[in-house]
């Protein structure tokens, strides 16, 4: 017998059809969020006024040497 499994992504502010996932860190605590088109666009928009007065951060190495 055949089988088909289906996965749907659904967006975590309401529930409809997500179509990315938002990876994000806010004091040093990584986060992710499924969302839609618009809803990521709202999101990336309300960030963009401080992502254009930060400063990118290089990783840095662990204590082992190891990035």
């Amino acid at each position: 017998m055949a089988q088909k499994v289906v996965t749907s992504i659904l967006d975590d502010i309401d529930g409809s059809d997500a179509a990315e996932t938002v990876r994000f860190a806010l004091d040093g605590k990584a986060y992710e969020i499924d969302l839609s088109a618009a809803h990521a666009k709202k999101f990336r928009k309300s960030l963009d006024p401080y992502v254009k007065a930060a400063r990118k951060v290089r990783k840095t190495r662990g204590r082992n040497g190891r990035g």
